[in-house]
This record gives structure tokens, sequence and C-alpha cells, in this order.
């Protein structure tokens, strides 16, 4: 069942995800359009052969199963790293084939359509692709821009973001502040959060 929460400082808008609980136990859902890792299984064509009847309790435990006007979104975990799949006819669990879309992300989709395939056969699903898997640095930026966004929807200035989270040891002000590096380095920094709240997410559901 999804929560709906208000959120007060932000037009009390719902979100169909309660932001309060961690994403380790509510997954989010993406559609495999946006997120390559996510596997579609359709109905197969007439004369194609499709794959045995797929059981998602039988694949590991499932952390979100959630049906909606698109089709059925299950995420399934597992050792290698987490099987997300997407049925387009939520009723239909057998006489199904893996559709797998020839574009920019083919790579991607491919190599999770292969780790479905192998769990589908009982075998170990295995690793998740590298492009899937943040380095420790990537992790630590990724974690300093979220909480750069934090401190810009808390009404801080760049100087005082700099303060307290990129150069909380350099103390610069007035105007050494307006005409150092290191101030072009935040705003930078800034830009960079504030994007990824459009559609910069986007991109790391593919990886990049």
């Amino acid at each position: 069942m999804l929560i709906a929460r208000r959120s007060p400082a932000d037009g009390g808008w719902c979100f169909p995800f309660d932001p309060y609980v961690p994403a380790a136990r509510s997954p989010a859902l993406w559609r495999p359009e946006n997120a390559p890792g996510t596997v579609a299984l359709h109905p197969a064509p007439a004369g194609c052969a499709s794959a045995a009847a797929i059981d998602p309790n039988a694949l590991g435990p499932v952390l979100a199963d959630q049906e909606d006007a698109s089709g059925r979104h299950l995420v399934i975990d597992d050792p290698g790293g987490r099987l997300r799949l997407w049925f387009a006819d939520p009723r239909q669990c057998s006489g199904l084939v893996i559709l797998v879309a020839p574009d920019a992300d083919y790579p991607l989709r491919r190599a999770a359509a292969d780790r479905a395939a192998r769990r589908f056969r009982g075998a170990p699903a295995g690793p998740q692709p590298r492009a899937f898997l943040p380095t420790d640095f990537q992790r630590h930026r990724l974690t300093m821009l979220l909480r750069l966004l934090e401190l810009l929807a808390s009404g801080l200035s760049t100087r005082e973001i700099a303060d307290e989270v990129v150069y909380p040891r350099h103390g610069l002000h007035g105007a050494e502040w307006r005409s150092a590096n290191e101030r072009r380095q935040v705003q930078r920094l800034r830009d960079e959060a504030v994007h990824l709240t459009e559609t910069g997410y986007l991109e790391l559901l593919r990886g990049r």
C-alpha cells in the first residue's frame, strides 16, 4: 500500500512514497524506458519461444510489488544486486519474453536481461553491471550534493554553504571570497545539485 504524507514545507504536496522511509526498505520503482536496469516482460508473440511461468516469490525476497495502469513493478532482493522487473500485463506470469530495446542503453539492458534470465532458470543472477555500482568517490560526491540541496532549501547563501560543507576551514569573506576560485567551485556544485533534482537523476539510472 502506498503511504501519502503531506510535506508542510512544500505546498502540501502528497508523496506517493513516504519520504521518511529509508530507500533500502522502500525501493523506488522505475519504468524500463527510464531505467535500463528494469527488465521488461511482455506476452510472447504468436509462435515465439517464451519463458516458463515466473513465480516472483521463488526468485528471492520481494522488496516491492506495485501494480498500476502501466503494469506490475517488482523489486527482488538478490545477493548480486536487486532484480527489477516490469510485467506489461500484471495478470500474466507465463508465456513471457524479455523485451530489450536497441537504444543507447542496450549494453546495460542486455546485462540486466541476462541476470534476470539466469535467475528465471534457477541459477544465480550474478553481479550487477559495474555501471550500476557507484565508486566510493561517487558516493561521497552524491552525499555532498544532497547535503547542498538541504542547505539550499533552508535558505543558506553560497558562501554559507561553502563554510558549512565544501570549505569549512577556509573562512573566506568579503572581496577575498567574491574573487576566489572556491566561490566558483561552490557555484558549480550548487548547479550540479539542482540539476540532479530536475533531470540529472535519470543519468544516474543509466550509470552515467
